[in-house]
């Protein structure tokens, strides 16, 4: 079923569960780019001794400083072939969407680290609780880190690795990988063959370019594409995969423009951000919503749907973009804790 049999990519999902103490300023679907611009604010200060200087990193000092490895500045280092670097990690901003949390009201949102990306987990550990007492958004609302947890939606588990009250950090197991993708696609198939179609969520803004172009429906095609160029590029850069022969790219391709959009209920949300670099502001829009899907053949597919919702998909999925999950029958609900959910309920029906 996998296409490569054995894909190197590991992936670990953080949940940073945090209590405002000022009201924070998300702007809802703009929460992603405001999460992880005060994280990067709060790296680059505390660990880059280049932009403590003020002072433009360099090539070199960026393959060697953690701060600018992880944040992929200037994206000289490490890349791949075709010239794009894709940053060691992604995130999920709080779902559903917030617009402003009031003080004393809890929220979460998730890093996912890749592959060797895992070795910087402390620098991501250490920073969320300065990011916290510095304050995010307009307004710079003030939060405290309660706990953090290593989930696993595919295997329905969960690990504290800070838990509430307590200062100890406990180091998670070894990340998800192929295996885990393998077997929830298969449990994902047969619900598939069962009810002909699945849809996937699109939970934040999904930005798709083709040809240059923005795409701003969820043709299948497309959003395929971007997820495996997306997927092949981490597991190149961070896991040492060797490029995909190009009559298996091929393959998929052909598949996956076979599949049909049944119906589309997603919109466009249409969101700018300051650059601190340019000063200008840069597009971070994408749609949002569901879409239905309907294919003849499915099955060298859908291993790569599974993992997408791990990797997100589509650009900017460092500031939240392209968080998305697949619905189909009893299967479904990656971020919203559905797969873990239905998974317990399996194992108490086994006992």
């Amino acid at each position: 079923m996998s296409d490569p049999l054995n894909f190197p990519l590991t992936y670990l999902h953080l949940r940073f569960e945090v209590e405002a103490l000022q009201a924070i300023k998300l702007g809802g679907h703009q929460a992603g780019e405001r999460l992880r611009d005060g994280l990067a604010s709060v790296m680059l200060r505390a660990v880059c001794p280049e932009t403590r200087r003020n002072r433009r990193p360099t090539a070199e000092h960026a393959a060697q400083c953690p701060a600018c490895w992880l944040l992929a500045y200037e994206a000289e280092h490490g890349a791949a072939a075709s010239g794009m670097v894709r940053r060691a990690y992604a995130l999920a901003p709080p779902l559903p969407p917030l617009d402003v949390v009031q003080p004393g009201q809890a929220l979460a949102f998730d890093l996912t680290l890749f592959g060797s990306g895992f070795d910087y987990l402390p620098y991501f550990v250490l920073a969320v609780p300065e990011m916290g007492r510095g304050g995010v958004g307009p307004g710079r609302g003030r939060f405290a880190l309660r706990a953090i947890q290593a989930i696993d939606p595919l295997n329905g588990q969960s690990q504290a690795v800070l838990a509430p009250g307590e200062k100890v950090v406990r180091p998670p197991q070894r990340p998800s990988g192929w295996e885990a993708v393998q077997a929830s696609s298969q449990r994902l198939l047969a619900q598939v063959q069962e009810h002909k179609s699945l849809e996937l969520r699109f939970l934040s803004p999904t930005r798709l370019v083709h040809d240059r172009a923005l795409a701003k429906s969820p043709d299948f095609g497309i959003f395929f594409r971007r997820l495996l160029e997306r997927s092949d590029q981490l597991a190149q850069q961070y896991a040492g995969q060797e490029r995909r022969p190009a009559e298996s790219v091929e393959r998929l391709y052909q598949l996956a423009d076979q599949v049909h959009l049944l119906e589309s209920q997603v919109e466009w949300v249409d969101l700018w951000a300051p650059s601190g670099r340019t000063g200008q502001r840069t597009p971070l829009g994408g749609f949002v919503g569901r879409a239905v899907y309907r294919a003849r053949d499915w099955e060298a597919l859908l291993p790569w749907l599974v993992l997408g919702q791990a990797v997100q998909a589509g650009k900017l999925t460092a500031k939240g973009n392209g968080v998305y999950e697949i619905r189909c029958g009893e299967y479904g609900g990656y971020w919203s804790e559905g797969v873990l959910r239905q998974t317990a309920e399996a194992e108490g029906r086994e006992r």
